[in-house]
């Protein structure tokens, strides 16, 4: 599907969306490959269902700043992995207000504090918008399912090796013991096969024959 060059990037990005959709991909798929969130995919499979291409095309944005790129979410990801003081905070806690003048410094883009909130969010690191008091969230702290699933739907669309794990694929087991490593909590290969399917990306991890 072809997009004139002077089309808005947030016209463009949703009939790329449409394209990948009428082709059999799934939201979490789409999600993945245009660096959006899944239930912006699922929205986008909605409209197309009802009205097609002319309604994803009129769609109003509300008022919202283009999408990202992949290499700006990417750069946005990587710093949220390390320290805010590695980018000359007073300490290493990321806020919305230090990444959204991180994006304005580096990136040259204004966005609202909502609006990095919710970049926050897409990119799996929600856990940086709470108070840390130790850089491990141990058994006894209360972690939302949010949270976790945010988390964990990050993890997936990366290589096992990332969370420190010497594997090219996930499994049950190892995504068990990523989120045990990182939370404290231990769930069963069921939950987390669970967690996975509700994501729908339960077709990234492999099943081990026994």
């Amino acid at each position: 599907m072809g997009t004139p060059k002077d089309m808005l990037p947030s016209v463009a990005l949703r009939l790329e969306a449409a394209q990948l959709l009428s082709e059999g991909k799934s939201p979490a798929q789409v999600a993945a490959a245009l660096g959006i969130s899944i239930s912006t995919a699922r929205r986008y499979r909605a409209l197309l269902a009802e009205g097609g291409l002319d309604a994803l095309e009129r769609m109003s944005v509300g008022g919202r700043k283009p999408s990202l790129s992949p290499e700006a979410r990417e750069y946005i990801a990587a710093a949220l992995r390390g320290s805010a003081s590695a980018h000359g905070y007073k300490s290493d806690q990321w806020t919305d207000g230090r990444l959204r003048s991180l994006i304005t410094k580096d990136l040259g883009i204004s966005f609202s504090r909502v609006y990095v909130r919710q970049i926050i969010i897409d990119l799996g690191f929600a856990d940086c918008l709470k108070p840390k008091s130790s850089s491990h969230v141990g058994p006894s702290q209360q972690v939302s399912t949010a949270t976790i699933m945010s988390w964990v739907a990050a993890a997936l669309r990366h290589s096992p090796k990332a969370q420190g794990i010497e594997a090219d694929n996930w499994t049950n087991e190892r995504l068990c013991a990523a989120i045990e490593r990182r939370f404290g909590i231990r769930y069963s290969r069921g939950h987390v096969w669970k967690i996975a399917t509700d994501l729908e990306l339960s077709h990234l991890i492999r099943k081990v024959r026994r």
